[in-house]
């Protein structure tokens, strides 16, 4: 499928589900769809941009491991991302990833320390609470790749912990207990 073709059929999906799941099925099919879809969050709209992280994420939810021939690609993006509704599905795909190199190890050096500092900037920053849970988890997969890692979480998650929300301090009360272990 040609750029322009994917394109428009990205933007004619609303944010319902049955629309999300058929775009990430698409992607599925024909994962070079990815590298557009990393171009339109990149250079496009807020409108295309969003709707092609849309399918992203439902696509990446069901096979991470097609990402790694655009691993670089995703991460030069999530570095430049300023899109909240991209931020929350990339904070998801990190989590994706940082688990899927729990069981393989299959992120460079440099790729691991590209998530930790975008997901410590989320952790640090401004942001919605799902994208923080998600970051929080990205670097507690990564904890043990680098000593000063529990470290620095721990002391975000309690910084953070009694002025945040129910569901912020779900996510930290588990990963406390298990830096602590």
């Amino acid at each position: 499928m040609t750029e322009e073709k994917w394109a428009a059929k990205v933007l004619q999906i609303s944010s319902r589900l049955s629309d999300r799941k058929a775009l990430g099925q698409e992607i599925l099919a024909e994962p070079e769809l990815i590298n557009y879809s990393l171009k339109f969050i990149q250079e496009g709209s807020e409108e295309l941009a969003t709707k092609a992280a849309y399918g992203l994420d439902i696509a990446l939810r069901s096979d991470i491991k097609i990402l790694k021939p655009y691993r670089s690609s995703f991460l030069n993006v999530l570095q430049e991302n300023k899109i909240e509704t991209v931020s929350r599905i990339f904070s998801k795909i990190c989590e994706l990833l940082t688990s899927e190199f729990l069981k393989n190890e299959n992120l460079s050096k440099a790729e691991r320390e590209q998530i930790l500092s975008k997901c410590f900037d989320w952790l640090i920053g401004n942001e919605k609470v799902a994208v923080k849970v998600f970051a929080m988890q990205s670097i507690y997969n990564l904890s043990e790749t680098e000593s000063w890692i529990p470290g620095e979480l721990k002391a975000q998650l309690e910084l953070q912990f009694d002025a945040s929300s129910a569901a912020f301090q779900s996510r930290a009360k588990s990963i406390l207990r298990k830096l602590e272990s």
